[in-house]
């Protein structure tokens, strides 16, 4: 095949003219940080979710570090650990380390790749501080049984929702579930702002908790005495611009055609690759999936580098998520007994997927895909 005329990524960022104008009227105004429009978006992200309280901050791992920094300081345990799983992002087990505690690799369910909940229930033990889940691709993890899990054995449960805002398991929003849900807002996200993030909450209580960490452990001018102030523990500066905030809102304004779009993407994908040879992911009943990913399995490994290049010598620039963290440098001393992720991982590729691909790069990345499949 003849590769084509210019470069197909695996993503592109999405920015319209309302989204240029909410950032225009931030500059026009009296706000550059923590203005209005951070509290909208914390708002709007409440409401999205279901939740009361949203936080916003710097980015997706800005709010797992602070969630994590937050339970450290409340429970001032010594011996600890977190559960994760391997395919997703390193953020997520990162959570463990940020506060000394160790990491537990969770293995992924064969069909729809998330995290198995029966082998989350396995790890758990008295030591065990929080289940860190994430949802994939776009495909919430099975958080009625993970909610289970956590609240019998009382273990807080963070919901990492960075992959799909607004898709749904059983009519209930994404972010709905968890003790605390964390989204991202990076460039590749449906809500994308370049870098943002938020926290949302039922509890006052972690809303006020979280608002102090992220900005230095400054209490709010409401609660501080005289003029100066007094600081007691460790926090950070992870506080969210009013330009990026002005994008989020644009982008939480608009989620349905966002996420509608790429549904309709993923339909020809579904409707048109040929998965007598690749494999797709499974949506269980009551589920919907919202396509921040699109990605299939290869036969076997072996197959996988040659695809990618195969593609990228057609100007198809697919991608691997993820590599997975267990076998990463920095994390093979944590505890993993993960075969299904280890076979996933090394068979999976993403494949183009944002809400602007023309017509005729979605029929060029099918028909490549098929002509591969039928030479391999």
């Amino acid at each position: 095949m003849k590769k084509f005329k210019h470069p197909i990524p695996y993503m592109k960022h999405n920015i319209i003219e309302s989204d240029i104008s909410n950032v225009v009227d931030v500059l026009r105004s009296d706000f550059l940080t923590q203005g209005p429009y951070v509290s909208n978006v914390e708002d709007s992200m409440a409401n999205l979710t279901g939740k009361k309280h949203g936080v916003m901050c710097s980015n997706g791992t800005a709010a797992l570090h602070l969630v994590a920094e937050m339970l450290n300081q409340d429970l001032n345990k010594k011996e600890k650990n977190i559960i994760t799983t391997p395919l997703t992002f390193v953020a997520d087990a990162n959570f463990g380390r940020y506060i000394d505690a160790e990491i537990k690799f969770a293995d992924i369910d064969s069909q729809t790749w998330t995290v198995d909940p029966n082998e989350i229930d396995k790890l758990i033990d008295n030591n065990t501080v929080a289940v860190v889940a994430p949802h994939y691709a776009g495909l919430m993890c099975d958080m009625d049984s993970i909610k289970t899990v956590c609240r019998n054995k009382n273990v807080f449960l963070v919901e990492d929702a960075c992959h799909a805002p607004s898709a749904t398991q059983n009519g209930l929003p994404a972010g709905s579930f968890g003790d605390v849900s964390t989204f991202s807002f990076h460039a590749t996200k449906h809500i994308g702002t370049g870098e943002g993030g938020v926290i949302c909450t039922n509890s006052y209580e972690e809303y006020e908790k979280l608002n102090v960490l992220r900005s230095h452990g400054l209490p709010h001018y409401s609660k501080r005495t005289g003029f100066g102030y007094d600081i007691d523990k460790i926090a950070f500066n992870y506080r969210p611009n009013e330009m990026s905030a002005a994008l989020a809102l644009s982008h939480i304004d608009r989620i349905e055609d966002l996420v509608s779009s790429r549904q309709l993407i993923a339909n020809i994908y579904d409707n048109n690759l040929n998965y007598e040879y690749f494999i797709k992911q499974l949506i269980p009943d009551d589920f919907t999936h919202v396509y921040h990913l699109y990605p299939i399995l290869l036969p076997s490994p072996n197959l996988r580098e040659k695809c990618l290049q195969y593609l990228k010598d057609l100007n198809i620039f697919a991608q691997i998520h993820y590599p997975p963290i267990n076998h990463m440098k920095g994390f093979k001393q944590y505890y993993s007994n993960t075969p299904v992720s280890d076979d996933i991982a090394n068979r999976i590729i993403s494949i183009p997927m944002f809400p602007q691909l023309a017509d005729e790069e979605i029929t060029f990345v099918v028909d490549s895909l098929n002509n591969f499949s039928k030479s391999n």
